[in-house]
């Protein structure tokens, strides 16, 4: 794809870059490209573009991904041909593409077709039972009727939007269970989580529900199909939702990356909704006085209007958006071990209503917020959001020790404009680091126990996952103290200690709490290995990229713990 060129930066908030002829044609309007609207006042423009400046200076990032998009769209709305050769990066996956940054390339998987009512309603049940509590990136009443909206229309009018929506959302339903590849064993699963556990459902129906099934991957070449179009269309780049859709798509294409091998990458697609999100201002809250205090259940003049219950939805949507972005950026960060997407430090946005989304419409609210009832599903997200805060004060603090360790080592030595001195946010009101990692140790105890119950949620995601990022947040924790001790360092030839250079920073542990580590870290490695194993009778747990990961880090974790114990505490 062409290249899009930045502007340089305008010296004012209102004032058109200098060189509008070297812009991609568009970016050259504030229009994205799209016919101009001739009632559109100047004044508006001004003032959308000053509240936009808080956020955002310059060509905002969501004109770019749609400049790209439209690049990559012939005028006749038809998918671009794949290009003959591919660079490196792009083959591997590993980023590159030649339309929207790679997230549309395009498998080599064969398309699944469009599945029937029957099947296409239980894979959308698998989604909202297990996925969409995690990560709450669609309203559950507005997509079911979007499934009924699609599956009474005829097929000749199904939107690329549509048709996106679905069959990511299919893809993530088939792929979250054990054994996808069979329907009957899948919606099996779901029913006896949810119903009676003796109720066996028709063989006929079984049978004929599991002949029409495919894999994930054929799903998801479905979807990223209607890709282009979805997000080139004028609904997408006019931001019929204030850019939110294009957030959507990008959110559940990274959710499908969370289990099965997707191009680019999930580290890219989660840095492209982290960038598409703070473009939009998610990640920045300011007060909203009129709005924090309307109760749904007293009229007023305005909320009769409608004004304020489609600012409420608006909110509302915006902030589970934010908070399912951030969650992505945290979860896969620290699965790789590498730097956030955002700071902390910036983040003002409150986390979504707990109310359930049969109580937040696009015309409002129709209970107050604070009027919580049980069940409701936002308890498993909230709880979540919670854990990546978490999950988010432990990374940074490790990688921020971790570089000091580098610096004590003559890193940066010579060089006085690197910020060598600035200290941890997170660590600075301790007096150590061990004592903050006490108390860090605590909030994760605390968060463990406060996890909702089952019943609270009404939902079938089991509360077993919860248990099981407790024990993977307490690897995380103590992994970097990891190291060789003296009895068994003595016992190692120089070359081979050379070999094995320790997980962490060595010797900065108190002999007292040495012991207290190991037994943390292999008590957490062998928890984590029985409660995948239990998951994995239960057919909760498919064979996914983070499945993977963190079994292979709890094996290792509880090897090396347990032997140290063994070898040199003699237990």
């Amino acid at each position: 794809m062409p290249m899009v060129p930045f502007p340089p930066q305008a010296k004012e908030a209102d004032e058109a870059p200098g060189d509008v002829s070297a812009l991609d044609p568009a970016l050259q309007d504030s229009n994205h490209g799209l016919p101009s609207n001739s009632t559109t006042k100047s004044s508006n423009r001004k003032a959308s573009i000053a509240k936009q400046s808080a956020h955002t200076t310059g060509i905002p990032f969501s004109r770019v991904v749609y400049a790209a998009v439209k690049s990559s769209v012939p005028s006749d709305g038809t998918a671009p041909k794949p290009s003959s050769s591919l660079s490196s990066a792009s083959a591997s996956g590993g980023g590159g593409s030649d339309s929207f940054f790679g997230l549309n390339t395009k498998p080599t998987v064969k398309p699944a077709p469009f599945p029937d009512f029957q099947l296409g309603q239980k894979l959308v049940e698998l989604y909202f039972e297990h996925a969409n509590p995690q990560m709450p990136i669609l309203h559950r009443g507005q997509f079911m009727q979007l499934v009924e909206r699609v599956y009474t229309a005829d097929v000749k009018k199904r939107k690329p939007r549509e048709l996106y929506l679905l069959n990511i959302v299919f893809a993530i339903g088939s792929g979250i269970i054990m054994d996808s590849l069979n329907v009957e064993q899948t919606v099996t699963a779901t029913e006896t989580t949810m119903d009676d556990a003796d109720t066996v459902p028709n063989p006929k129906k079984r049978q004929r529900i599991a002949k029409q099934q495919y894999q994930p991957e054929h799903y998801h070449s479905a979807a990223i199909m209607h890709l282009d179009s979805f997000l080139g269309s004028t609904a997408a780049a006019e931001g019929s939702g204030g850019g939110l859709e294009e957030l959507q798509a990008v959110l559940l294409l990274a959710g499908l990356a969370l289990l099965r091998p997707v191009a680019p990458g999930l580290w890219y697609i989660i840095g492209v909704a982290v960038r598409l999100a703070v473009d939009l201002g998610l990640h920045s809250e300011e007060l909203d006085a009129p709005l924090d205090d309307h109760d749904p259940t007293l009229a007023s003049s305005e909320s009769a209007s409608g004004s304020l219950g489609r600012r409420q939805w608006t909110r509302d949507m915006k902030r589970r958006l934010w908070w399912c972005t951030y969650s992505f950026d945290r979860l896969v960060s620290t699965c790789v071990g590498r730097p956030f997407g955002i700071s902390d430090q910036v983040v003002t946005t409150e986390f979504p209503s707990l109310l359930l989304d049969d109580h937040i419409t696009p015309s409002g609210f129709t209970k107050s917020p604070t009027a919580v009832e049980l069940p409701t599903y936002k308890l498993v997200a909230h709880h979540y959001f919670r854990l990546r805060l978490l999950q988010s004060e432990v990374l940074q603090v490790l990688q921020h020790r971790q570089a000091e360790q580098v610096r004590l080592l003559g890193a940066n030595r010579h060089n006085e404009y690197i910020h060598t001195e600035l200290p941890s946010p997170f660590v600075i009101r301790f007096q150590s680091f061990r004592e903050w990692r006490v108390d860090v140790d605590r909030r994760l105890w605390e968060w463990k126990e406060s996890a909702p119950k089952q019943e609270m949620t009404g939902v079938a995601f089991t509360p077993l996952f919860l248990e099981l990022n407790y024990w993977q947040a307490v690897i995380l924790l103590y992994r970097q103290s990891l190291a060789v001790p003296e009895p068994l360092a003595g016992e190692l030839s120089p070359s081979t200690v050379g070999d094995l250079p320790s997980p962490g920073p060595a010797g900065l542990e108190p002999k007292e709490d040495e012991e207290m580590i190991f037994m943390k870290v292999a008590q957490a490695g062998q928890t984590v290995l029985k409660l995948y194993r239990q998951l994995h009778r239960l057919k909760l747990v498919n064979y996914t990229f983070l499945a993977t990961h963190h079994l292979f880090m709890s094996g290792i974790s509880f090897l090396y713990g347990t032997y140290i114990l063994t070898s040199c505490f003699r237990l």
